[in-house]
């Protein structure tokens, strides 16, 4: 670092590593965490500098690898994928979830049936049968663009019939006019 500090030459790079941070990271006080470990692998690593390399793209890569291992470390604490030997029961086999399922299903099936008869072809053919856009256009004897929008509009038209019935979920799917 040729009589440069290490302060001198991080400070015009700061802003930018900074900025990175908080656009990978889900909320500041992670932004932060990271860009903690950022400046101190930096620091403790600084005699690793190569004369000729640039410290911004030396900082920067530090910045990068940093921000992979945050990820890395706190992806897997809720996976049992990497642990096999562990038999979590499924929830989803329990007799509850299998009830509250159904009656999920059973709701979504009634907002889907208040929708008129093109739209509810359009969200059974694009949505449920998971069929292309250009298979849903010509199901629904309509161009490419056509289905799009007629897709677009049904979903819009059962979001808002869902909105309007979920606070009786549990009750009744039966919606006023």
């Amino acid at each position: 670092m040729s009589g440069e500090t290490f302060e001198t030459l991080l400070a015009p790079n700061l802003r930018g590593i900074r900025t990175l941070v908080r656009r990978r990271m889900a909320t500041s006080g992670e932004a932060e965490d990271v860009l903690q470990e950022i400046l101190l692998r930096a620091f403790a690593n600084r005699d690793q500098l190569r004369a000729e390399a640039k410290f911004r793209t030396w900082l920067w890569s530090i910045a990068l690898n940093e921000i992979r291992q945050h990820f890395r470390r706190h992806r897997g604490l809720v996976s049992f994928d990497e642990f096999p030997h562990l038999d979590a029961p499924d929830a989803g086999d329990s007799p509850l979830a299998r009830l509250e399922e159904k009656e999920t299903c059973e709701w979504i099936q009634c907002c889907v049936a208040k929708l008129p008869d093109r739209d509810r072809k359009a969200i059974r053919i694009k949505d449920l049968e998971d069929r292309s856009i250009e298979e849903t256009a010509a199901m629904l004897h309509s161009s490419v663009p056509g289905a799009k929008t007629i897709h677009f509009r049904a979903r819009k038209r059962l979001a808002r019939i869902i909105v309007a019935t979920a606070h009786r979920h549990g009750q009744t799917c039966g919606l006023a006019a």
